[in-house]
């Protein structure tokens, strides 16, 4: 098979999942998400609280000099986690992620089929 014809069935591929309900629902999700504005902060501090964990790992502090940044964290996580635009983001990001791996785990599925079938002749 010709590599530019494979890309072009894998863009087309792409299209249809970009298309799919899982796909539209994720980018509805998003954008409901993002206007949230208490889940834009709350998203916001976390990204920073877990910056100044990941320098601390980094330089190898012991995690009890950071432990408030590790509780904080969990506590930004839990805030989240009662915000229904995140819950609808994170269960749509979820669906999307499935659809992802069902086509991959079917491709490699057929991909070895073949390559099975072709031995065995």
């Amino acid at each position: 098979m010709d590599p530019n014809e494979l890309w072009a069935e894998t863009a087309e591929l792409a299209d249809l999942i970009a298309k799919s309900a899982e796909v539209v629902s994720f980018q509805a999700a998003e954008l409901e998400m993002k206007a949230h504005p208490e889940a834009a902060r709350l998203i916001q501090e976390l990204r920073e609280t877990q910056e100044q964990i990941t320098d601390f790992q980094v330089r190898r502090v012991p995690p009890k000099h950071y432990v408030h940044l590790l509780e904080q964290s969990e506590s930004l996580l839990e805030q989240l986690g009662n915000i229904s635009a995140v819950v609808q983001f994170q269960n749509a990001q979820m669906a999307v992620n499935d659809l992802l791996q069902q086509v991959s785990t079917h491709l490699a599925e057929a991909v070895f089929k073949d390559i099975n079938n072709g031995l065995n002749e």
